[in-house]
């Protein structure tokens, strides 16, 4: 076979994957590619009434935009269970570094929903060697707005606080649920399309890659 018939046959490939899985999630204006990694929303965003607002506290870290332009929501890296009809399941965790010591009281993520079970885990997380480690905390989400609306952020507080070292790496990840392994999500870009470390799991295991973070900010004292 000569090499233009195999890019031929790549491209076909390619292209019955990504309407196969496009026509999995039923939602209009919804391309999801790379096997589940990733999705694009190619109609407008719908904008919704609710406007994020930063929780009260001191900012440790945050990606997050402002407003009408608090994160992306025409991209973002998808959250998949093993039974969401992709080629890969998926959880995907973020990194940051406080620049002092602190006491972590909410975390905000720009999570949606696509299709199967409308719930995500949220993880507070220590670092293990570059990829996210022991669970220090662990919320719920559900009910998430529709991939391809913007600004809607899911915010978790717990009041107590998870203390956390300045210097110190740890993760916020975002997982499906043992209840939602049909579950597709997405975690929504940041608006500026700032790009660093990140981490996911396709089942075997964490591994670290440079790409366009997720929108996401962690508060506290």
């Amino acid at each position: 076979m000569n090499r233009n018939a195999k890019w031929i046959l790549l491209s076909c490939f390619l292209t019955f994957l990504t309407i196969t899985a496009t026509a999995q999630n039923k939602k209009d204006g919804v391309v999801i590619i790379n096997g589940g990694a990733r999705a694009i929303f190619v109609k407008p965003a719908v904008q919704t009434q609710e406007l994020p607002t930063h929780p009260k506290g001191v900012v440790i870290y945050t990606n997050l935009g402002q407003g009408e332009q608090a994160y992306n929501p025409n991209s973002g890296v998808g959250i998949v269970g093993p039974d969401a009809g992709q080629l890969f399941s998926q959880w995907v965790g973020i990194p940051f570094t406080p620049k002092g010591n602190h006491l972590v009281q909410a975390i905000q993520v720009a999570a949606t929903y696509v299709s199967g079970t409308n719930e995500m885990g949220l993880l507070l997380t220590a670092d293990a060697n570059g990829v996210p480690g022991k669970t220090l905390h662990a919320w719920e989400l559900s009910n998430l707005p529709d991939f391809g609306t913007c600004c809607t952020v899911q915010t978790r507080v717990y009041e107590t606080g998870i203390p956390v070292k300045g210097g110190t790496q740890y993760w916020v990840v975002l997982r499906t649920t043992p209840s939602g392994t049909d579950t597709y999500g997405v975690w929504d870009d940041n608006f500026a399309g700032t790009e660093g470390t990140w981490a996911n799991n396709t089942g075997q295991g964490w591994s670290s890659s440079y790409q366009t973070l997720a929108a996401m900010g962690v508060y506290g004292q």
